[in-house]
Order: structure tokens, then sequence, then C-alpha cells
């Protein structure tokens, strides 16, 4: 994975120079997929290694976060810690609970004006609601996301479903800095299974059943890091939780890759209903 990961030309480019410069890593205000961001991170990290420029690039995150490892969800039980771990190993310095202005050729630029120099970067912005959505008022929230119930039909009509990215999450806090909830991924799932058989059901003339509130989709995560990783496993995806724990170790690299491998020929061969 790491490897397709850095397969662009940008990447080439970059480390092909006899001063290639600073590298910063980020997810700005609003933001709600900082696992990936944490993914790129470390597996820059790891290919800098590679490439033999771990020593002649300084690597920075820049998050939205209040802390390492909140997520977007609350964070879990010992994560800030485990995070800042790895990003003390891998010697990568880390600019938190900050929003960002624009970015020019070469330089980010912080809300307060500060300013971080690279050679090469990667942002990851807000997911993004639908214009054709933000326009119909009795749907939309002022994001561009459908408002839904924990069935998955629109609050304004039955007949109408959103999941994913597509619908619209509540944030239950407050942070300084606005943090936006991951969407994608497992949540994704579950939310369409639960809309699927709610359809099924008034395709046979039956009320719909099935509900499955955001916050208590369990939270179910690998996180690759190069030739290492976490695993992130929660009771809920939202607090108050019960249980909540990140496993770290190669095995989670592993885990990722297997994954992939499955989900791919999963989804090539029609087996939507496995795990």
């Amino acid at each position: 994975m790491e490897d397709a990961l850095h397969a662009g030309e940008g990447w080439r480019r970059f480390i092909d120079r006899d001063e290639p410069g600073d590298i910063v890593i980020g997810a700005t205000q609003g933001a709600g997929c900082f696992g990936a961001a944490y993914e790129f991170l470390f597996n820059t990290s790891y290919q800098l290694k590679k490439a033999g420029l771990k020593d002649k690039v300084k690597l920075t995150y820049v998050s939205a976060e209040p802390f390492l490892g909140h997520f977007g969800i609350g964070g879990l039980p010992h994560g800030e810690s485990l995070l800042g771990m790895f990003l003390k190993k891998e010697k990568i310095d880390a600019v938190l609970d900050t929003a960002m202005d624009h970015v020019d050729e070469g330089r980010l630029v912080l809300a307060d004006g500060r300013t971080l120099d690279f050679g090469y970067a990667m942002i990851i912005p807000p997911f993004s609601g639908q214009e054709v959505v933000r326009k119909v008022e009795t749907i939309s929230d002022d994001n561009g996301f459908v408002k839904v119930r924990d069935t998955y039909q629109s609050e304004a009509y039955d007949d109408l479903y959103a999941v994913g990215v597509a619908a619209a999450v509540e944030v239950p806090w407050t942070t300084a800095t606005p943090v936006g909830i991951p969407k994608t991924g497992f949540p994704s799932e579950q939310q369409a299974h639960t809309a699927a058989v709610n359809i099924a059901a008034q395709i046979r003339g039956e009320e719909p059943a099935a509900h499955k509130a955001f916050g208590d989709i369990p939270a179910v995560c690998v996180m690759d890091a190069g030739n290492n990783g976490v695993v992130i496993l929660a009771d809920k995806m939202l607090p108050p939780r019960k249980h909540g724990v990140l496993i770290p170790g190669p095995h989670a690299h592993a885990m990722k890759l297997g994954f992939e491998k499955y989900f791919l020929w999963k989804m090539k061969h029609g087996q939507v209903r496995l795990p």
C-alpha cells in the first residue's frame, strides 16, 4: 500500500531533488478524515527512510484536532500518548488545534499568520455537500448534507435516503477549531446496510424497522503506518462509550493489506452480504 501511496509524479520529483525541502501533511478545520491524514503521515515517514531522506527532510503534521488521536471522534483511551510516541519515534513535529488560511506555492499559511514552507504537501479538506442538495432547504443542512433519521430516511421525506458522506451528522461537542466527523469506511457500510433493509421493507409495503444511530455504530479501523500500524476499536463511534482500545504493531500493516485484498475481491464478485 505504501508504495502505491507515493507512486505519483509529484513524489518522484520530490525525492529526486538535490534539496527536496520540507514536508507538511495535515487536515484543515472542518476536516473529518483524520485517520487518512495519519496514514499518509506515517507512510510518508516510512518512504523517507526508504529513500534515504529521513535525516534531510523535516516532516510536520498540522491538524485542527485539539489533541493527537482525536480522529474526529473525541479520541480513545491512551490515543494521545500512543500517537505522541509514534511522532516522537519518527521525529515528526505537530501543530495542533489550528486553522489554515490558505496554501501558496510552497507555503502553508495558518489562520494566526504563521507559515510553514514545504517542498511537498498534502492537506485534507472538509467533506463538501452537493450544491443541488444545499438548494433544497427541506432536506439539507447548511453544509449541503441530507438531514436523516436513524433509519437513514431524510427527516422530510420517507422515500428519500442518504448514507455516508451524504448524510448530515451532528457534532456532539464544540472545539476551539472546528473538527468534522469521519463518515467513510465502516460507518458508511453500516448506514448503507440499514438503509438497504429499510428500502427493501418499503418495496414490500412494510414500515422501515431497521435503526442504527450514527453514534452507536462501532468504531472499527486499521490505520496503516508503513511497516507498522494501529488497530482502532470501540463499542461506539461517538462518546459516551463503554470500551475503546488502540492496538499498535506490525500486525496492523498486514491486516490492512489483507483487508484491502479481501474487500476488493468481495466487491468484484458481488458478495455484499459478507462481513
